[in-house]
């Protein structure tokens, strides 16, 4: 590992193409219970409030109607598997097995998009998040526990009113990695640093005490679509070929 934490260059690393959908979320996704399986059936029903068990429903369909068409086989023959790294239960991040296997995957939401990103054997994350405007200009509260003194330094050098927004892509190139590494937000956010949303996404440096050396992470982020700011992260990637699609036309093809 580098002095200041960050991985060293990895042998043989190289533009990786990730397929991104983005979809609204799916109108009566009730019609389309019956392509879960019965572990996200059983999640699906938990959920009280409509919109996000909509939006549940339109990721793992959306997902799977993607990989659909990349491996070339129907949506209802695409299986995934959620199991947690850390207590084993059925949540976190799903992978395709079966006919799909050999496949990345990745879902998030936010307001009424969904996103799917997909590659082809390096981990992915994808994160989208709805900026919401707010009366208070400055740095919201609460990305006071995920900022690290850089980024902080970089976010406070803005206007005021830009600082909300800058903070918010910072937020979305830090969940996409801990989600392509697996982690999710059981590591804290203000434990690496990412480049302020002026300048190209980046990991710049890591303050862990991990033994081991960091994969290479390269980011991107995603065009703003339906107010809502989104980043890609790729493992043992030097970059990101980011191929945005349709959600609505995947579907409309591999669901008849």
């Amino acid at each position: 590992m580098t002095s200041n934490g960050a991985a060293p260059p990895v042998s043989g690393a190289r533009t990786v193409a990730c397929h991104v959908w983005l979809s609204r979320r799916l109108p009566g996704p009730e019609q389309h219970f019956g392509l879960l399986d019965a572990e996200e059936r059983g999640r699906a029903a938990e959920f009280l409030v409509e919109q996000d068990f909509a939006l549940f429903v339109t990721g793992r369909v959306l997902a799977r109607a993607a990989l659909g068409s990349l491996a070339g086989i129907r949506a209802t023959e695409v299986a995934l598997r959620t199991r947690c790294p850390g207590c084993g239960g059925p949540h976190g991040k799903p992978r395709p097995v079966g006919a799909a296997a050999g496949w990345e995957l990745s879902i998030s939401h936010s307001g009424d998009l969904v996103a799917v990103a997909v590659t082809r054997g390096h981990p992915v994350g994808v994160d989208v998040e709805r900026l919401v405007a707010s009366d208070e200009p400055g740095i919201p509260m609460e990305y006071e526990l995920i900022l690290t003194p850089a980024e902080r330094a970089g976010v406070a050098a803005l206007p005021a009113e830009r600082q909300g927004a800058a903070c918010l892509a910072l937020w979305t190139r830090k969940e996409a990695v801990l989600k392509a590494t697996g982690e999710g937000l059981n590591t804290p956010m203000d434990s690496f640093t990412v480049t302020p949303a002026a300048r190209p996404p980046a990991v710049t440096a890591w303050r862990d005490d991990r033994p081991r050396p960091r994969p290479r992470i390269a980011l991107a982020d995603l065009p703003r679509v339906d107010g809502c700011l989104g980043a890609l992260a790729v493992l043992d990637a030097a970059a990101i070929a980011p191929r945005i699609r349709s959600g609505a036309e995947v579907l409309a093809e591999r669901m008849r």
